[in-house]
């Protein structure tokens, strides 16, 4: 059975791309040299990067830059996202050190002002994964036409940021240190963890290490560790016949009641109720740790792309030509009706005449 997820490249053009759709599961932390564009298909997704921190519902979409760390949380079941991985390579053809530019592309910030710009985007990222597979030319034409579209959308409607050369390798530097925090985070969490150890462990002090992992995961540490310890939780109530006493100690949480308030605030129900939802199907699969990409045609997915598709925009001046000609139309329908009143008035007339001869 054939997935929606593809992978694309073009070396003419410098473009290189693979876009994807997924359903998001736990909680998950991210590095990676592409830009990615992120929308919502149905639920609704926290995403953290840059010390920000957003919660995008359907039909939102977000940008996250190229080497910007991030993490993602599914807030309820069944939470899609549409993915799309790009080359930042492609931007050197028409922008002097393209590795120093950063977008800024959130719909959550921009919504109201920018609404006919991620319609636009929305479009191109359905037409793009519906004619990735299309073997016919025009169809590779129309996929084509939608990815440059798209990035043309990018650079006009949200105009990159260039950064400062020494701004830009202190954050690669910093960017490179919260990975290593991240890494040891990751190996370690099941131990006793705080502060002070993670700064000894960075070579920095407490105080700084909160800032940078704030500033960069866009979270604290000690929500960061404690969501990493849920995520590996989760998966151990899914795959383990522990108990969930021994499942919370052996995740890093000191007593069963720190577990079940930590665990019931992040997933709205209690590990044991958790435990009763699995079933033979999902207890087997690590959605935690693995993308599950959705069957092409699914009916969700499918329904969302071919409405994004439709989108169809008038610009300021087609709006107002549009308006133009319908207001003409109006006057021509309206000026046929009164000659068709006129000669209706002189038909009765004339037959009225013919009568009184006769």
């Amino acid at each position: 059975m054939k997935e929606y997820c593809y992978s694309y490249k073009k070396s003419s053009a410098s473009i290189a791309l693979e876009q994807y759709i997924y359903r998001i599961g736990t909680y998950h932390y991210n590095w990676h040299r592409d830009l990615e564009l992120l929308t919502v298909l149905h639920g609704r997704v926290e995403v953290c990067a840059g010390g920000n921190r957003w919660l995008l519902k359907e039909d939102d979409i977000i940008l996250i830059n190229s080497n910007q760390g991030h993490t993602t949380l599914a807030e309820g079941a069944d939470t899609v996202a549409m993915i799309l991985h790009l080359d930042p390579c492609f931007l050197k053809d028409y922008y002097e050190d393209a590795e120093h530019l950063s977008f800024r592309i959130c719909s959550k910030e921009d919504g109201p002002q920018k609404q006919a710009a991620f319609g636009r985007l929305r479009r191109d990222l359905a037409q793009m994964m519906i004619r990735a597979e299309d073997g016919a030319p025009e169809g590779r034409l129309l996929f084509e036409l939608a990815l440059h579209d798209l990035l043309y959308t990018m650079v006009s409607e949200f105009p990159p940021v260039r950064l400062q050369s020494a701004a830009f390798k202190a954050s690669q530097k910093q960017m490179a240190s919260v990975s290593h925090m991240i890494k040891y985070i990751n190996k370690n969490y099941h131990k006793k963890l705080s502060l002070d150890i993670l700064a000894r462990e960075s070579g920095y002090n407490a105080g700084y290490v909160s800032q940078l992992f704030k500033n960069y995961v866009g979270i604290n540490f000690y929500d960061y560790l404690t969501r990493i310890r849920l995520r590996e939780a989760t998966r151990a109530l899914s795959q383990s016949d522990k108990t969930i006493l021994e499942i919370a100690l052996d995740h890093g949480f000191s007593d069963l009641k720190s577990f079940n308030s930590n665990f019931k605030e992040n997933f709205k129900k209690s590990p044991t109720e958790y435990r009763k939802l699995l079933n033979t199907e999902n207890r087997g699969n690590d959605l935690f740790f693995k993308q599950k990409f959705l069957e092409a045609g699914d009916p969700l997915v499918s329904e969302k792309l071919h409405e994004y598709q439709k989108y169809v925009h008038y610009s300021a001046d087609g709006h107002q030509a549009l308006q133009e000609q319908i207001h003409e139309m109006k006057i021509a329908l309206d000026s046929q009706a009164r000659l068709m009143e006129r000669l209706a008035a002189e038909l009765t007339k004339a037959a009225a005449d013919t009568k009184e001869k006769f």
